[in-house]
């Protein structure tokens, strides 16, 4: 795993700064602490930091090629998990390599096959290739969003890079409040689609290229979209279970190519403890297995369950207790770490336990995805029960509501009223329009309506699915906004800030575009979540953790922003900085912190997104700081 970075200039005749490159190379140190290289040409600077983990001794970048009068120059971030299939064609076509890294399998791709590369990759990558021959950058993000890639632009030059502290590193790009997407980020708790709350700073989406030449506006295209996955081909249930077997073991025996030492994140829920019990019995090895509990909160811990998995498969397992003082003191560093704010209480608890694994592995696997892939929310149960529902929204007239102080029956009754196109926003939606109303100034409220960003965004995604059944249209949505906007982000930020390579086996394209085609019922079955899934895991897992209810992985906020962190939460959004904003009606907040502190409402989601995005505005955005 690595960091990349680079600056194109739309005119040639002007080197980018060494400076500058080495700027953006150091931001990210933490993502490569290995070796760092660069390339500066004619119009181009490109950077690179190392992260060890397959040929450790000749897989260095930025890496070049030259062969038959053309010469390509590449920094890559990822693992190819195909890479040795891929050699083998490439060789047959008269590639000769000089190392055993996948980065060298890319450029000789390139060289046959051009953007059309991208569609024969299977891992996670995101890359910039220079071809010196074409004068053109080619940058490529894979399909589920895995590894992240970010770009801005200037006047003069094209920026790009794996984080937003190597393109605020350049002196080119400031940061700025992106004011357009803040409802996104309080309503979500995330920015979902290609904005960043960073003002002009982009996401490259997933499953998308873009193909930069000089003077032109570069070429952003879509290579890969789930939607664009066809329904299974009719088969049993026992078929579809023994084929997921099949897809499972391939894909985590392929997700164990490591050269350095490698463990499992371990919560003792489904999805982490079957890709444990796969990886045990894959590598032939015992495993290593990390594990997260939080002090005085036994109805969030799940060490219990834990320690039953580990017990089970037989792994070196180990453990961290993360206490509400060290959940206060990291929200900064969670807010430096992740760039981008994410409502995302575990990220800290990730973040803390990546540090605790460092010494013992370098590349850990997780179970990030099932939920998205096999249907895991119960949230879908909700929105399936409510569109039996949605033909009673008469009854429940707009007035009628606005005196309400119970916030839950308040979404239940907005949630009535719309179909689920209007009315789906993701697993982790908080605000509604009635909150809304409550909860931001005229100013933000007005601001938020004429952006309509939440609405652009997921009335695009739904459209791409308009003729699925509605659970597949949520599962889509949710894939391709929380999953990769929140979940993935954090879990390539936290890791990797601890210089460790998360891997994440059920996000392999092959899987998740097979489960996309099954029938509902293979998935979901009554109150049944994951139903193959649970069915699979039934030969490898204690019968438990297969009937154990669903946690999560949440830090237990809700107990603790109702007695050891509540004065904290009061101190920081009170300072006058963070209200002189105008952005939130300073009695909603105090109302939100009373009725929780009371135990009068569950707020502890609210109340975080607003101590996340009051720490981001005093790291990131000058003049604000109080």
């Amino acid at each position: 795993m690595c960091g990349i970075c680079g600056i194109w200039h739309f005119e040639k005749g002007r080197r980018p700064e060494m400076g500058r490159i080495e700027a953006m190379c150091t931001a990210m140190r933490h993502r490569g602490p290995d070796a760092e290289g660069s390339h500066i040409g004619d119009g181009i600077g490109m950077g690179h930091r190392r992260l060890s983990i397959i040929d450790l001794a000749t897989g260095d970048q930025p890496m070049h090629l030259s062969h038959n009068g053309r010469s390509l120059v590449l920094v890559f971030n990822g693992e190819i998990y195909n890479y040795r299939i891929l050699r083998s064609e490439l060789s047959q076509k008269g590639a000769v390599f000089t190392t055993s890294s996948d980065t060298e399998v890319i450029l000789w791709a390139w060289f046959h096959w051009g953007p059309s590369c991208v569609e024969r990759l299977r891992g996670m990558f995101a890359f910039a290739l220079y071809d010196e021959t074409a004068d053109i950058l080619f940058l490529a993000r894979d399909r589920l969003g895995i590894k992240p890639l970010y770009v801005a632009q200037t006047p003069q030059a094209l920026l790009f890079a794996s984080e937003i502290r190597a393109l605020l590193a350049s002196g080119r790009i400031s940061a700025d409040l992106n004011r357009d997407v803040l409802d996104a980020f309080l309503s979500l708790g995330y920015v979902p689609g290609e904005e960043t709350l960073f003002a002009g700073i982009h996401k490259l989406p997933p499953g998308n290229w873009m193909l930069c030449r000089r003077s032109k506006t570069p070429e952003i295209r879509r290579y890969w979209d789930l939607a664009d996955t066809p329904p299974a081909a009719a088969a049993s249930y026992s078929d579809a279970c023994r084929k997921l077997k099949h897809l499972l073991a391939e894909t985590v025996s392929m997700h164990l190519m490591s050269d350095v030492p490698l463990g499992v994140f371990l919560s003792g829920g489904l999805d982490s403890s079957l890709i444990c019990a796969l990886a045990a019995r894959e590598s032939g090895s015992r495993i290593q297995t990390f594990s997260v509990g939080y002090e005085g909160a036994p109805e969030a811990n799940e060490l219990a369950y834990a320690r039953i998995a580990a017990k089970a498969v037989g792994t070196d397992h180990h453990e961290f207790i993360l206490s509400p003082g060290q959940f206060r003191d990291l929200i900064p560093e969670l807010v430096e770490t992740s760039e981008e704010p994410i409502v995302e209480t575990a990220a800290i608890a990730l973040h803390q336990i990546a540090k605790a694994a460092r010494p013992h592995a370098t590349v850990l696997l997780s179970g990030e995805g099932a939920d998205e892939v096999f249907a895991g929310y119960g949230i879908y149960a909700k929105m399936l029960a409510l569109e039996r529902l949605h033909r009673l929204a008469a009854l429940f007239p707009k007035l009628s509501v606005e005196r309400l102080n119970d916030e839950r029956l308040l979404k239940y009754i907005d949630w009535v009223r719309q179909p689920l196109d209007f009315r789906f926003r993701g697993t982790s939606a908080d605000l509604t329009p009635s909150i809304r109303r409550r909860f931001y100034t005229k100013t933000l409220l007005a601001a938020s309506e004429r952006s309509a960003y939440i609405e652009r965004a997921f009335g695009r995604l739904f459209k791409n699915v308009s003729g699925r059944t509605a659970l597949s249209k949520m599962l889509y949505v949710d894939t391709c906004t929380w999953l990769v906007d929140d979940l993935l982000l954090k879990a390539d930020k936290m890791t990797m800030a601890a210089s460790i390579e998360l891997r994440v086996p059920f996000l392999d394209h092959v899987v998740v575009e097979w489960a996309f085609g099954l029938p509902d019922d293979f998935k979901r079955n009554g109150r049944s979540t994951k139903r193959i899934l649970r069915d699979i895991a039934g030969s490898m897992l204690p019968d438990i953790l297969l009937k154990r209810p669903k946690m999560g992985f949440a830090v237990p906020t809700k107990r603790w922003f109702s007695t050891d962190l509540i004065a904290h939460a009061r101190k920081a959004l009170s300072k006058q900085s963070f209200r002189r904003l105008d952005l939130f009606e300073p009695g909603y907040i105090d109302t939100v912190l009373n009725r929780h502190e009371a135990g009068k409402g569950d707020y502890s989601r609210r109340i975080f997104s607003l101590l996340v995005l009051q720490a981001w505005i005093e790291r990131y955005v000058p003049g604000w700081r109080s």
